[in-house]
């Protein structure tokens, strides 16, 4: 057995699916808006496995960082692409749900609303993960001030910004700040570029322009992507220009796809069975999985999307997604993500645990699924006593003077 190989993912992912059934997770039992359950569903089942599918991905980052002291792609090419099409069904999911959010509301939505609404949603767990950074900072450099006052206090400043500002600088002098968190919070600022770039796209919203505006830029990201993927000699490990410019575009494609499947469920249409659909749905992503080694492609982005799509129509995996425990991991979703860096360095900061954890592969993937639980249970406390205020917050400001019914106000 070798640590990258594919198999323990699975054994990872079926205990903790096996504990979130448990009835002490049951803190995580949300109520399913009528509202919202016929096209996000099963997307509220799907969230949980990507922000875990992300987690192994760091996983097997943190061991070649243990071993080798750098910070890149792992080995293997399954492991690379857990955390990028993860990453990548995440940016689909946003696309999706606010480009249909104006396309119901004819480009005309709440803006204030929508904002307050995104600050109140990504803001209080951002600030804790942020804050649990700062002390693991302080607790690596000896509590000591290790550089200026001004300039600690600017490079914290940036930090507190809610990933709107790009640069999130070393703090106190402790080189590879970000890693605490796994360097998960890029994504938070590419997050906050899409809902930015939404207000001057939302006349596009109106009428049956979206297809003609997605493939149109489609058409733009498509020669990145083929020149990305015929690159000589690029790896994720190794980038090359054609490389880092194929990833760009492979994110914008990722909003675009989701941003195209909201028109596209709004328009109707057949659906596959759900059998059908299920096993269509896993073929692609097992094409995904089975013929390439990253995301940067136009054949990976497009089988990608077909199963994001079949998804977004229904599809349920076999039931899967319909789980208890699979809509209770996707409950907690967003800690898990922002969580999980820091339940690793907490960890695998230990030197008898990186000790034990690098004498051989079943040691280190058991250390890895006892992170795993203890991340999902961190994330489910973290969800109701952060997330879920700060979310009926951002509801309350949503619904204003007159009170909005909750049901009209409730956002992913």
């Amino acid at each position: 057995m070798s640590v990258f190989s594919a198999w323990p993912y699975f054994v990872l992912v079926l205990v903790v699916l096996g504990a979130m059934a448990l009835p002490v997770f049951r803190a995580a039992d949300e109520p399913r808006h009528s509202s919202r359950d016929h096209r996000t569903a099963t997307l509220d089942g799907l969230r949980g496995f990507l922000a875990l599918s992300v987690f192994v991905h760091h996983l097997m980052v943190t061991h070649g960082y243990i071993e080798h002291g750098e910070w890149t792609f792992p080995p293997s090419g399954f492991h690379t692409l857990l955390g990028q099409a993860g990453v990548g069904v995440f940016f689909m999911i946003t696309g999706f749900l606010f480009w249909g959010k104006l396309l119901d509301a004819q480009g005309r939505p709440d803006w204030r609303g929508l904002y307050a609404g995104r600050l109140w949603r990504i803001g209080p767990t951002y600030l804790l993960a942020v804050g649990l950074m700062f002390l693991a900072v302080a607790w690596r450099t000896g509590f000591e001030l290790r550089e200026p006052v001004w300039s600690l206090l600017g490079a914290v400043l940036q930090w507190l910004a809610l990933g709107i500002w790009p640069l999130q600088p070393d703090i106190n002098g402790y080189a590879g700040t970000t890693l605490i968190l796994a360097g998960v919070t890029w994504t938070v600022f590419v997050e906050w570029l899409f809902y930015g770039a939404l207000r001057p796209m939302a006349p596009l919203a109106r009428g049956d322009r979206t297809p003609r505006f997605v493939l149109g830029l489609m058409l733009l990201c498509l020669p990145l992507l083929c020149f990305a993927a015929l690159s000589p000699g690029a790896t994720p490990s190794r980038p090359t220009l054609a490389l880092v410019i194929g990833a760009l575009a492979w994110v914008l494609a990722s909003f675009l796809m989701g941003m195209l499947s909201a028109w596209l469920v709004r328009r109707g249409g057949p659906k596959l069975p759900q059998r059908s659909a299920s096993l269509l749905a896993l073929a692609c992503l097992g094409g995904v999985f089975l013929g390439f080694e990253h995301m940067v492609g136009p054949v990976q982005v497009l089988l990608l999307w077909v199963f994001f799509h079949l998804v977004c129509t229904g599809s349920t995996l076999f039931g899967l997604l319909a789980t208890r425990a699979a809509r209770r991991m996707s409950t907690a979703s967003y800690s898990i993500y922002l969580l999980q860096g820091l339940v690793l360095t907490l960890v695998f900061g230990l030197r008898p645990v990186r000790e034990f954890v690098m004498a051989g592969a079943m040691q280190y993937w058991l250390v890895g699924t006892a992170c795993a639980l203890l991340l999902v249970a961190a994330s489910v406390v973290s969800y109701r006593l952060v997330e879920k205020p700060g979310i009926a917050r951002g509801r309350r400001l949503r619904a204003g003077p007159r009170g909005m019914p909750a049901a009209q106000a409730a956002g992913p």
